[in-house]
């Protein structure tokens, strides 16, 4: 890929991205246009091959940054003391909410990968689904199954949830700007239904899907990907907050930036409510990732 992409404005690598996600989601790899994607995200042929010399070229990058910006959203939003399975469907149901205000067809294309067979989009894909996997399987290691009517049915009732949220998508999702919040306030009413067959107790609370205010983080991972960063690195970059105002300013190169670090640490030292440093987070991305 052409480094030069991240150059583009923002609304116009959305766009190109946006137009990859929704072709190859709705048509794979194989019947996939190029033509198609070009017309929809109103740029020439040849500008989309000098950015990514390929279709496969251009597949490979939606594949990475898809991955990369999912993993993303669900490490920032899951709360790791959650232990109730459908808090933590809720969360989940949060991530995609963002997810898809950004990129509508994002979702489906990450499903769409399991069901690739052509051998030049599998190898495109590579490790992208398994990452994704481990992700969900870190969240759903959490889950308390004492409150199950059948504690040891917990994998399938896991499946039946991923079935009833999948189903629900594919079969509401007609529109290429999909009103997100709308789709998940219904989808939590399945949720309270199935809550009440598979709980002993509890069986008389709905299930929200929360609303709140959220701000974009593409630009973040965007960012990154030009960097060069590694995967973890990048995982650390979504630790920024969610709400504008409570990010703390980058450290300037030289002297500075080492002394606002060794600040940092000292700080964390004598406080035990301490921002985590830049090894904590590490730490914890490390642990997203290899599932310890």
């Amino acid at each position: 890929m052409n480094s030069k992409f991240f150059d583009v404005k923002k609304d116009k690598q959305d766009a190109i991205i946006n137009a990859a996600l929704k072709t190859f989601a709705l048509k794979g790899y194989k019947d996939a246009s190029t033509d198609v994607i070009v017309k929809e995200a109103g740029i020439s042929k040849g500008l989309l091959f000098h950015y990514f010399t390929s279709k496969q070229g251009l597949y490979d990058f939606i594949c990475d940054y898809s991955t990369k910006y999912m993993i993303l959203e669900l490490t920032r939003t899951v709360k790791k003391s959650e232990k109730d399975l459908f808090s933590l469907v809720s969360q989940i149901s949060q991530a995609r909410v963002r997810v898809m205000r950004n990129y509508p067809f994002m979702g489906r294309f990450l499903r769409s990968l399991k069901l690739e067979r052509e051998e030049e989009a599998i190898a495109s894909i590579g490790s992208a689904v398994s990452e994704l996997d481990k992700t969900y399987g870190n969240i759903y290691n959490q889950i308390d199954s004492r409150k199950l009517v059948q504690p040891d049915q917990l994998p399938r009732i896991i499946d039946i949830i991923d079935w009833v949220s999948n189903g629900f998508l594919e079969q509401n999702f007609k529109v290429d700007d999909p009103d997100a919040d709308s789709l998940y306030e219904e989808f939590s009413e399945y949720l309270t239904l199935l809550k009440t067959h598979f709980y002993v107790s509890d069986t008389d609370d709905k299930v929200s899907v929360a609303k709140e205010e959220v701000y974009e983080r593409n630009e973040t991972v965007m960012k990154e990907m030009k960097l060069d960063m590694t995967f973890e690195e990048r995982l650390m970059a979504g630790k920024k907050p969610l709400v504008e105002g409570e990010e703390e300013p980058e450290a300037e190169e030289g002297e500075e930036g080492e002394e606002s670090k060794a600040s940092e640490e000292d700080e964390a030292k004598k406080d035990p409510d301490a921002p985590e440093t830049f090894d904590d987070i590490m730490r914890e991305a490390e642990k997203n990732i290899s599932g310890s």
